[in-house]
């Protein structure tokens, strides 16, 4: 039986992420810090905070340009990063204006992000790019990093890079919807269980759930929907009668949402008012 774990990485381009709902589907994460020697990744921050918050284990990355300075790169990426992941990685996809300082680029960096936080890189990267540019000399050193591979393919398995045996996170599509994203993302397998896949990453924390001091509320609508998650384009799981009284266990969703006993109902939605709270 094959174990792997749902997660994503993300960055600016998707804009606010609620993590708190992401955590219901989603293992892990990892989004984008920095870029090049000066680039800065608008929605790190709040991708940091909001999977902090939510528990998701996470790391940061980096974005590497192969024909600038790499040991400014390496500062620039901890110097926004911070020197307290266990886990970091080095996105390597541009394409560099030859081959010939490329690997050396490549070792400077990780070297570089070591003597700063004694932790080890991992490599994101792609067969199709890493067998072209990194091919002479044949990587010997690459093994010694874990691999985050892209490839986007029905297969079971990803096709590697020279100079790797094994993968241990495999980017899979670039169109992968989870809850509190508006936008897709990229979706990725972490190879090994989800006790695995924590201890990788080294920063999961579990979530005490919130308390509502046993507060209950009622449908004013006859046959209000009853959701399995808090959308209104998930399925539906039942309904509850005008009158009906719930207890809140949880709040969510993109408008105002309670989830109950029975499941999740929209409280509040496009300036309608479904339910009300019993005092």
């Amino acid at each position: 039986m094959i174990n792997r774990i749902h997660g994503v990485d993300v960055s600016g381009w998707e804009g606010n992420v609620d993590w708190s709902l992401a955590r219901s589907m989603i293992g892990f994460a990892y989004f984008k810090c920095t870029e090049g020697t000066s680039g800065i990744d608008r929605s790190f921050a709040a991708n940091k905070k909001g999977c902090e918050d939510a528990g998701i284990p996470h790391a940061p990355y980096h974005y590497f340009h192969p024909d600038l300075d790499a040991e400014l790169q390496a500062q620039h990426f901890i110097s926004h990063a911070g020197d307290h992941f266990k886990r970091y990685i080095l996105d390597i996809e541009k394409a560099p204006i030859t081959k010939k300082q490329l690997q050396i680029n490549i070792i400077k960096f990780l070297d570089k992000v070591q003597t700063l936080t004694q932790g080890k890189c991992a490599i994101y990267t792609s067969a199709g790019y890493w067998d072209t540019w990194c091919n002479i000399p044949y990587p010997t050193w690459c093994k010694h990093y874990d691999l985050l591979v892209a490839h986007y393919t029905i297969d079971n398995h990803p096709m590697l890079p020279i100079g790797w045996i094994n993968w241990r996170i495999w980017q899979f599509t670039d169109h992968f919807w989870f809850p509190g994203c508006a936008e897709t993302a990229d979706g990725n397998w972490f190879e090994g269980d989800l006790n695995a896949c924590r201890s990788w990453f080294g920063n999961y924390k579990e979530i005490d759930p919130p308390v509502y001091n046993n507060t209950r509320v009622r449908s004013l609508f006859p046959d209000l929907h009853i959701r399995h998650l808090p959308s209104t384009l998930l399925r539906e799981v039942g309904h509850l009668s005008r009158g009906e009284i719930v207890e809140l266990s949880d709040l969510g969703g993109k408008d105002i949402w309670i989830k109950h006993n029975r499941g999740w109902t929209c409280v509040e939605h496009d300036g309608y008012r479904y339910m009300e709270v019993i005092k």
